[in-house]
């Protein structure tokens, strides 16, 4: 269960010290900022915690998105545009994440793509059990939205995020899509500071999840390129 969703690896790689934590005198917890200024641990309001909504919109990948990879675990997959992402290493601390990717216009985006044999039942009991692990290892929280939308022709879970770890302010996006034995999932993220200008592209990268049988015991290797050719000898 803590191999859980895209975030969990990524919140508990950093070695930077934590932020302090108080309680207001109506009992409500803060994050005192190295810069001296606090914000309220959870800003999610109550309604958006519990709510689903529905988008009615269909979502398709692009058609720059042409690679597709599977995952191993389940019957899912997605399908990226790599000339604008790179695979590189996954996160040596986490079993969940499948690939791991960096964006080749900007460095600070990153993107994930897990999977987990789980029984979960539902999309809402995803979302609940993403939202308390988050809670549990940042220092603050906000969920701007969660809802049902069609992708690729199949029923996801999109959420967006915002949370501050050790210090570090960050945005997520990521689609959630349930199989018959677990699910997948989809994921970018990037520092808060630089969510704006890269919204779009990280947008239009979640949207290439798919339903796709799952791939065999086939790794898919990250090469580099090729050193050049050595130079002819001249004859003497």
């Amino acid at each position: 269960m803590k191999k859980i969703i895209l975030s969990a690896c990524i919140l508990l790689s950093f070695s930077l010290r934590s932020q302090i934590k108080a309680l207001t005198e109506d009992g409500k917890e803060v994050v005192l900022l190295e810069n001296k200024t606090w914000k309220f641990v959870n800003e999610s309001d109550e309604k958006t915690l519990e709510t689903i909504t529905t988008n009615d919109e269909l979502f398709e990948k692009t058609k720059e998105s042409t690679f597709i990879v599977k995952s191993k675990n389940v019957d899912g997959g997605f399908y990226y545009n790599p000339k604008k992402w790179k695979i590189v290493k996954a996160p040596e601390s986490s079993t969940f994440v499948e690939y791991a990717f960096n964006n080749l216009s900007n460095s600070t985006v990153y993107a994930f793509f897990g999977s987990e044999i789980m029984p979960v039942q539902t999309l809402k009991n995803l979302k609940d059990i993403l939202i308390s692990i988050i809670q549990r290892n940042s220092d603050y929280f906000k969920l701007k939205k969660s809802e049902y939308r069609t992708v690729n022709g199949i029923k996801v879970l999109h959420v967006e995020y915002s949370a501050n770890v050790k210090g570090l302010d960050f945005e997520y996006i990521a689609n959630l899509y349930l199989t018959s034995g677990g699910y997948c999932s989809v994921s970018t993220h990037t520092y808060a500071n630089q969510f704006e200008a890269n919204k779009n592209e990280m947008e239009n990268f979640v949207n290439g999840i798919v339903k796709a049988e799952k791939r065999g015991t086939d790794v898919v290797e990250i090469k580099t390129s090729p050193p050049p050719p050595m130079a002819p000898k001249k004859s003497k």
